[in-house]
């Protein structure tokens, strides 16, 4: 990205305090990607410590300004898309080395179960799903300069 003309990722943030963990969100995002109610699929995921204290965690994608992940990417398979504002990984190009993997901070990528090719937060291209089901909106979509790099 140039200076001059620099575009801030749009990213999700998520508000722990309200969410149920209903699994809403990870269920329309696996139907959305994958046609399936497949939690594994899914690109962003609530994990439950059940065994434990029982709290809970959102692993989603920041949609980082210095994205790691593209960085890291041999075959450049991670591009910044200016018209959704966000990092996108073009299946015909990745290899599902897991250098994406391995380098997000956040655990926001995964090696698809079904495609082994790596898979992460899309936006939806435009139509944040997860952000719209949500029924305790505690997902929202920022769009403005709040980065999740700084």
């Amino acid at each position: 990205m140039t200076t001059a003309a620099r575009i801030v990722p749009a990213h999700i943030e998520w508000d722990q305090a309200k969410c149920s963990s209903c699994m809403s969100c990870v269920i329309v995002c696996a139907e959305r990607h994958t046609g399936m109610s497949a939690p594994t699929r899914a690109r962003i995921r609530i994990v439950a410590d059940l065994l434990g204290d029982g709290r809970f965690d959102a692993t989603y994608c920041r949609q980082c300004e210095d994205a790691a992940c593209a960085e890291t990417c041999p075959e450049e398979a991670i591009t910044f898309d200016e018209a959704v504002r966000a990092w996108l990984v073009d299946a015909d190009k990745c290899l599902a080395c897991g250098a994406c993997v391995d380098a997000c901070p956040y655990g926001a990528i995964l090696l698809d179960p079904v495609t082994d090719g790596a898979t992460k937060c899309d936006l939806c291209l435009g139509a944040v799903r997860c952000v719209e089901i949500c029924p305790p909106h505690a997902l929202r979509l920022v769009e403005d300069s709040e980065s999740c790099d700084g």
